[in-house]
């Protein structure tokens, strides 16, 4: 059965004055499991559900709708937790004190297929395969990082090795397709050990929709933990080379490229991301592969705008070490079509989590105070990224408000860089 969150104000739901606590029992007949049921069923023309209302009276409700909408009902997802321990989990290698959401651990195919979550598929039974195979839960997102079954169980913190390859092609001879990821750990499972597992994906053919190889990430919270090597410019490079050679093979054979080596690999190697072709339909943006060059070509097409004097307004633009020159270009052409704008790029240590983590997305509200409180220079505002306030509030729980009531200035929250064309003199959107 599934408990109802919330009820969508104005929706179906609250017509039928359902309300959070109630239980769905079944829907068009048939028990109702979990998310994936509940998004099935309610796809249609016609609903049958039957609820446990919170006082325990059962309610037969029969439903007519448009195909498409939403009976406006959000529903409780218990997800399922991980049985691994993986040598490079970031949960591991956060400080204590945190908001309880960020120690959350899951290793769901439910969430891989409904949100994108990669999963390990260490802990799927017969049943969730036959299911996955039958209803056609597809695309899904999958952590190979290694196809050699000791290597793999050795990064997922295993007692005996992992073979993934099994599943894989059997996913793949039904139908079903994934984007997959391998986390880099040098000397564990690059260089020769990620030819092998990139050869070895590459015989699933189109099942295989994207690959990404993204760099371990080490903060300075890793005490009893496995040592790990952190990638540097020589092993960023080398693994560079590696994907370009899969790249050539992939477009022969199959006129895409496939493979994918995040940003950070261009930022560590000390080269120029490639070109807007390499990343195609960005299909592993969420795992920084591509933000540096849809950030820049986002930038390039703002030199289109017709150049407006705006009233002086001087900001910070806050980012992460990694992006530093990325933001560099970006405020100079924003400054070009937005005379007045006086824009200062402020790249910012993370003392929070560590040096080694140079992402915009993980800066701490506290080390945001702490650079900007040490600019000598005069300024009105600071821009910092949306991709930094997750839930409201950045990684260490600062709100927007705490950080201006700290530095006593406005707090711009940038979803993009139009927020940032649209900024006037006053300081307002």
């Amino acid at each position: 059965m599934l408990k109802i969150k919330s009820v969508k104000p104005g929706s179906i739901g609250q017509q039928l004055r359902l309300k959070p606590g109630d239980e769905i029992i079944s829907l068009n007949g048939s028990q109702a499991r979990d998310i994936i049921d509940y998004f099935f069923h309610s796809t249609g023309e016609e609903l049958a559900i039957r609820v446990r209302t919170t006082s325990g009276k059962l309610i037969d409700f029969e439903i007519e709708k448009g195909y498409d909408e939403d009976i406006g009902l959000e529903v409780e997802i218990p997800p399922r937790h991980c049985q691994n321990n993986c040598l490079f989990c970031f949960i591991d290698q956060q400080p204590p004190g945190l908001r309880k959401t960020l120690y959350i651990k899951d290793d769901d195919y439910r969430l891989s297929f409904l949100e994108g979550n990669y999963i390990s598929l260490t802990n799927l039974q017969e049943e969730d395969i036959t299911r996955i195979i039958r209803e056609k839960l597809s695309p899904l997102y999958i952590s190979v990082h290694s196809t050699d079954p000791h290597i793999r169980g050795q990064l997922l913190g295993r007692k005996s090795s992992s073979d993934i390859s099994g599943i894989l092609r059997r996913f793949a001879a039904e139908g079903i397709a994934f984007h997959c990821q391998i986390v880099l750990c040098p000397g564990i499972n690059d260089d020769q050990q990620l030819v092998k597992t990139i050869a070895d994906l590459s015989s699933l053919g189109e099942s295989l929709l994207s690959l990404a190889v993204v760099p371990v990430g080490l903060t300075k919270y890793r005490k009893d933990l496995t040592p790990l090597i952190a990638v540097d410019r020589e092993s960023a490079a080398r693994t560079i080379e590696i994907i370009d050679r899969f790249q050539e093979m992939f477009i022969t054979q199959q006129g895409r490229r496939v493979v994918y080596g995040a940003d950070e690999f261009y930022v560590k190697a000390e080269l120029p991301v490639p070109e807007e072709e390499y990343y195609e339909d960005y299909p592993q943006l969420e795992n920084g592969v591509g933000l540096i060059r849809k950030t820049l070509l986002q930038a390039e097409a703002l030199r289109n705008l017709p150049k407006l004097h705006v009233p002086p307004y001087r900001l910070l633009l806050v980012t992460g070490k990694a992006a530093r020159a990325t933001m560099e270009v970006v405020s100079d052409i924003i400054v070009g079509v937005r005379p007045g704008l006086n824009i200062k790029v402020l790249a910012v240590e993370n003392y929070f989590l560590g040096p080694e983590i140079s992402v915009a997305g993980l800066l701490a509200g506290a080390d945001i105070s702490r650079a900007v409180s040490s600019v000598s220079d005069t300024w009105d505002g600071l821009v910092v990224p949306e991709a930094a306030v997750r839930a409201g509030c950045f990684l260490d729980d600062w709100t927007q408000e705490k950080l201006a009531h700290t530095l006593d200035k406005t707090v711009h929250i940038a979803e993009d860089l139009m927020d940032i064309i649209k900024l006037s003199g006053n300081g307002e959107l």
